[in-house]
């Protein structure tokens, strides 16, 4: 005879809430500027209006 595991009360939804907290999703920046030539803003998975990607870590570099 296998024994499960039970629940002695029901964990209300304030507390099942604070257990939960940190596995919740973080907000990610989705508006890039494009530094190329127009300075528009973009989403990062669009091409800029110039026909270039430019990767988000390339963005601080315009100095080309």
């Amino acid at each position: 005879m296998e024994l499960m595991a039970v629940t002695k009360k029901k964990i209300s939804k304030h507390k099942r809430g604070i257990r939960n907290g940190p596995k919740a999703l973080k907000p990610v920046p989705i508006v890039f500027l494009c530094s190329r030539s127009c300075g528009r803003v973009k989403l990062p998975h669009l091409f800029c209006c110039s026909g270039e990607r430019l990767n988000p870590s390339e963005q601080g570099n315009s100095n080309n």
